[in-house]
């Protein structure tokens, strides 16, 4: 199977592909791998964090994709001549789900909340004919009690899932996947943050003009200043000093 492109940023390999490319290379490895194999959708919160965090950073090495989420890393693969384009996770998720029937992928949720789940498998499963929940699994907020990743692997295992959607939150479910690499049962983990709850209709996605265009930062911050402030204060800064002080 031939691996998609990628194109170093600050030494990051960075998937240089089309969402239907990627999609279809996915789609591929979900059906024939035999081990745990990691995608994570890296903005530019991911890209500082693996600079910035020694551990965090390790662990992302340990992936076998890394996908340009944000279109700040975006236009620095294009600075470069990569034939680079936006991995959003909300969209790969919908991606994958529309070609899922063609090619025998069974989805498993982990993360959000119950109502975000059902919602996400009412509306995804109407638009995309075909596609196939086998399994999911909600975590408690917090702490988890004993046995939870126990739990979930079973769960995971037993649902005989390709593709599995963990919608933890940054960066929860990069360590998580990274932590627990060896104990996964043997399937595609794409990390996706909040397209749970963006799919559900619980939160609202910026409009696709405010995301080609690279502010989709801005969006989320006016619409939850409280929670993200501190995020895209401290991260979208680090970000402008790397660009300036590091090679790119």
């Amino acid at each position: 199977m031939q691996q998609p492109k990628t194109q170093q940023i600050f030494g990051i390999p960075f998937v240089a592909s089309t969402l239907e490319s990627a999609a279809a290379h996915f789609a591929q490895r979900a059906v024939t791998t035999t081990t745990p194999c990691l995608v994570a959708h890296s903005d530019v919160h991911v890209l500082t964090r693996i600079l910035h965090e020694k551990d965090y950073g390790e662990g992302l090495a340990q992936f076998d994709y890394i996908c340009p989420d944000g279109m700040p890393i975006v236009w620095l693969m294009r600075r470069k001549k990569a034939d680079a384009h936006r991995l959003y996770g909300p969209d790969m998720m919908e991606q994958m789900w529309s070609i899922s029937a063609a090619n025998g992928l069974r989805h498993f949720l982990l993360g959000g909340s119950e109502e975000a789940v059902a919602l996400l498998r009412e509306k995804l499963g109407a638009r995309y004919e075909g596609a196939q929940v086998v399994g999911h699994y909600c975590p408690p907020m917090g702490e988890w009690p004993e046995g939870t990743h126990e739990e979930i692997f079973r769960r995971i295992r037993e649902s005989g899932a390709n593709c599995v959607w963990v919608g933890l939150g940054c960066p929860k479910q990069e360590r998580w996947m990274f932590t627990h690499r060896s104990q996964l049962p043997p399937a595609l983990y794409f990390g996706v943050g909040a397209a749970f709850n963006f799919h559900a209709g619980l939160v609202k996605q910026a409009p696709k003009w405010v995301r080609s265009h690279g502010l989709e930062w801005l969006y989320r911050l006016c619409k939850e200043p409280r929670r993200l402030f501190k995020r895209y204060l401290v991260h979208n800064t680090r970000f402008l000093w790397y660009c300036l002080t590091k090679k790119i």
